[in-house]
């Protein structure tokens, strides 16, 4: 996809709980991306297993779903107990690659398997502008400097260049909206925003390499919407404003997306991508490992999409 497609990771440890009763506990955490897929998933398991089941998934981000399957003592950073939290994990985010090669250091073993590809989506709430034909179009040097303080209103003339029929009161100031604890929605976007606009002399504008990660320090303006719940009411419940979210949420929410540029100047939203956007994401996996237990950490899907679906 022209965006920040983000390939979800399934963590798995080398065992799974079963009780001295011989019923079966599994509990999991992680990124929201696929927690209804999982949800529908356990559901059916515990219908039709033979043996006495619970299973559970806490959407509550990648950063602390991957914080959880580590055993990291999330109060005290840097302070690791290297004991699991969780049977699983689920995460947008690779596990770095320097904590992969220190919990293998203590001899502790787990693979990392893709198991879903999907889209992170800029997302709009500006009055009178709809999906689809007729919707907003961005850049990736335009939302960075959006999301960075540089441009503050919707009738900025570098914004209504691409958008001609932009009918916006004056000054409409941007609300913009923003993840706060480690999100996987924020690492799909700012590895987005860096990769296809970044900050170097020639483009002092672009998204610096110091604010790519689940945590970024943001400019004061921004507004605090965390979680894919919080952000959809952001969106909702204040005009003008703008804010990212993993596709799918969004879309069930009526959500506007906007519309991003690809390599070749076509402005599409994540569902005119399409089937195209996923295969042509996975014709390229050269970053992937070819061991499951192997460093995802470079993994990266931007830019897929080289043509306009019909």
């Amino acid at each position: 996809m022209n965006l920040r497609s983000a390939a979800s990771l399934l963590l798995i440890g080398a065992t799974t709980i079963v009780a001295q009763d011989s019923s079966i506990s599994l509990n999991g955490s992680g990124t929201t991306n696929p927690s209804k897929c999982f949800w529908h998933i356990m559901d059916k398991l515990m219908e039709q297993i033979k043996v006495p089941a619970r299973l559970t998934y806490r959407a509550v981000g990648s950063g602390t779903g991957i914080q959880e399957f580590l055993g990291k003592d999330i109060p005290e950073e840097g302070s690791n107990t290297y004991t699991p939290y969780n049977d699983f994990g689920s995460g947008d985010i690779p596990i770095d690659g320097a904590d992969l090669e220190a919990w293998n250091a203590q001899g502790i073993e787990f693979v990392q398997l893709p198991f879903v590809l999907s889209a992170v989506s800029f997302f709009h709430s500006i009055p009178g502008v709809p999906n689809g034909d007729g919707g907003l179009n961005m850049t990736a040097c335009l939302l960075a400097r959006v999301f960075d303080g540089d441009i503050t209103t919707w009738d900025h003339e570098d914004i209504k260049k691409i958008n001609p029929n932009l009918n916006v009161n004056a000054d409409s100031k941007i609300f913009v909206g923003r993840r706060v604890l480690g999100s996987s929605s924020t690492y799909s976007i700012t590895n987005y925003l860096h990769a296809q606009c970044p900050r170097n002399e020639e483009n002092p504008k672009g998204w610096p390499a110091d604010k790519v990660g689940s945590t970024v320090e943001w400019y004061e303006g921004t507004n605090e919407c965390d979680g894919s719940g919080a952000m959809t009411d952001c969106l909702v419940e204040n005009a003008y404003a703008i804010g990212y979210i993993d596709s799918a949420h969004g879309h069930e929410e009526d959500l506007n997306e906007i519309k991003l540029s690809n390599g070749d100047g076509i402005f599409l939203t994540a569902k005119e991508a399409g089937v195209n956007g996923i295969q042509a994401a996975a014709l390229d996996l050269s970053a992937v490992p070819d061991s499951a237990d192997g460093d995802f950490s470079t993994m990266a899907f931007y830019n897929k999409v080289r043509c306009m679906v019909g």
